[in-house]
């Protein structure tokens, strides 16, 4: 903010100053110049919304507006180009400084702000036509300094030689530019996001690969009894055997009860599943019966990654 100790001369301070000209202003006619003004007055209102009030001051100019911004140079290119992509059909000559300004008093006008940095932005406006945006060298390394990326959207214009003979190197805002750096930074986060989302993805099926497969469950349920053969092997006798635990993969199961017919199921078991085998020898021929036991959310887990082939 802009500061003066009591008793002395106001200090100046360094501030991006963008100067807002309407082109042949003072021609215009008393209507049309109103028409203009308040054209212009609300494309700067809605320009200076995201800055603070205490980082800009707003100043008219005979031919415009004059705004000041204390803060960073990257904030006075972005209201610059907001007001440059919303003037429509308002001749409007855009300035962009950056330099030394410091208040002042008139006695007719009352209190202002007086400098270079003011004087030069004035001086580019002049020298923009309708539609463009010329920015100082200081401007240009002060935007630098702050946001080189965005330094870079502004090209070279030439040079520009004042009524009082001062030189002055131009840049413009080159919007294919910055359009070109927006779309490459948007590339840019979307192939990092899609690399982590990747590489999260690639460690959860390698480290889904790499844990040992756990023991599939299941328990018999047999009457009045039966002798419960695994892979041909006999494992015991249900009851008092309800439970075995198996490696995943293909098996056989037999139960037999003589001289009943015997029960035989070619069955795949994945990682941790569990199955129920029920089955009842009574009555003269035998009855069968085998039935999943009712299968929670993890089960259909298991069932959906052994069918990825997790």
């Amino acid at each position: 903010m802009l500061t003066a100790i009591a008793g002395a001369a106001p200090v100046p301070m360094r501030a991006s100053v963008v100067v807002l000209k309407v082109q042949d202003f003072t021609r215009r006619t008393v209507a049309d110049q109103s028409r203009l003004k308040t054209k212009l007055e609300a494309l700067v209102a809605l320009a200076i919304q995201p800055l603070p009030a205490a980082e800009r001051i707003v100043l008219e100019t005979p031919d415009g507006v004059a705004l000041v911004v204390l803060g960073a140079p990257q904030v006075a290119l972005e209201a610059a180009d907001s007001c440059q992509a919303g003037a429509a059909d308002l001749p409007l000559c855009i300035g962009v400084n950056h330099g030394p300004v410091m208040p002042a008093t008139d006695a007719l006008r009352g209190p202002g702000l007086v400098g270079d940095g003011l004087a030069a932005g004035m001086t580019l406006a002049n020298a923009a036509t309708p539609g463009r945006l010329l920015a100082s060298r200081s401007f240009r390394e002060a935007l630098g300094a702050d946001a080189p990326g965005r330094a870079a959207e502004l090209s070279s214009a030439g040079v520009f030689t004042d009524p009082n003979v001062r030189t002055h190197e131009l840049f413009t805002f080159d919007r294919q530019a910055a359009s070109t750096r927006r779309r490459r930074l948007i590339a840019w986060g979307t192939a990092a996001v899609i690399g982590i989302l990747g590489a999260g993805i690639a460690a959860r099926i390698a480290l889904r690969k790499a844990e040992p497969p756990r023991p599939a469950t299941i328990e018999f349920a047999i009457t009045p009894r039966g002798d419960i053969f695994v892979d041909g092997v006999l494992r015991g006798r249900s009851p008092p055997l309800t439970q075995l635990e198996l490696q995943p993969g293909p098996h056989t199961i037999e139960v037999r009860n003589n001289p009943h017919p015997p029960l035989k199921l070619e069955i795949d078991l994945g990682s941790a599943e569990a199955m129920t085998i029920t089955h009842s020898f009574a009555g003269p021929k035998g009855f069968a019966k085998t039935a999943p036991r009712n299968k929670d959310a993890g089960d259909y887990i298991r069932d959906l990654r052994r069918q990825l082939g997790f």
